[in-house]
């Protein structure tokens, strides 16, 4: 899945980039948030959200974001969340977490990329309780609502680093098992689980691990290329 997954943010960049369609979705299975602009004086945004519950034997989920500019006077904006939530026990355990920033011939521009991934290690099966739910939904909103707002780079950034605190807290105070289940089947979504419960979390939460993965290609007035990797 990895392979795949940054074969396509190849193509993307050298290949994808050069026309003006929209780039192919990410493989199933991946979180993928892909900001391509070939207009002058406009702005493309994009973010991609989503949560997965993982109960299979290989943890590989790749969380990215490109931003690709090839105008004038544009923006390219890609800010993709990721929250991977191990509810078995896994032998292999690998995420990806990538962001790549990239300007091509491109005249007073800005491409940003930021990418966030938590993965945590549950040991049963968990969902997150009523408050959790309304929290992650308000997130989502406040994200997608970011594209209407004028915010330099460092508001950008305060807005997401403040985000992803929420989500850590959300992961601290707000997942709770589900009753009467410690194994299942593997199940993946983009949305976040709606049933309410009082109950308390169990002991085998531990600390997400988080990884930020941010990539950022200043204005320019040069008309050569401009290329920003992550890690």
């Amino acid at each position: 899945m990895r392979r795949r997954f940054l074969t396509m943010l190849l193509a993307v960049l050298f290949a994808l980039a050069l026309t003006t369609g929209a780039p192919t979705a990410a493989y199933a299975g991946d979180n993928a948030a892909i900001a391509v602009n070939t207009k002058d004086g406009t702005t493309v945004f994009k973010v991609a959200f989503a949560i997965r519950h993982v109960m299979g034997d290989v943890v590989d989920q790749t969380n990215g974001a490109v931003a690709y500019d090839s105008c004038t006077d544009c923006a390219a904006v890609a800010i993709a969340f990721e929250i991977v939530l191990v509810e078995g026990d896994p032998s292999t355990v690998t995420p990806t977490n990538v962001a790549i920033a990239f300007n091509e011939n491109c005249d007073t521009c800005v491409a940003v990329a930021e990418a966030y991934q938590f993965v945590l290690g549950t040991g049963s099966l968990v969902h997150f309780d009523h408050e959790g739910n309304q929290i992650l939904a308000d997130i989502r909103k406040e994200l997608h609502s970011l594209k209407k707002e004028d915010l330099t780079l460092d508001e950008l950034q305060a807005e997401l680093d403040s985000i992803s605190a929420r989500i850590a807290d959300v992961l601290a105070n707000h997942l709770v098992p589900v009753p009467g289940n410690k194994t299942g089947q593997q199940d993946t979504t983009a949305t976040t689980t709606t049933t309410p419960t009082t109950s308390a979390p169990e002991d085998t939460v531990s600390t997400p691990t988080t990884t930020t993965d941010t990539t950022t290609t200043e204005p320019t007035t040069t008309t050569g290329v401009t290329t920003t990797s992550g890690p």
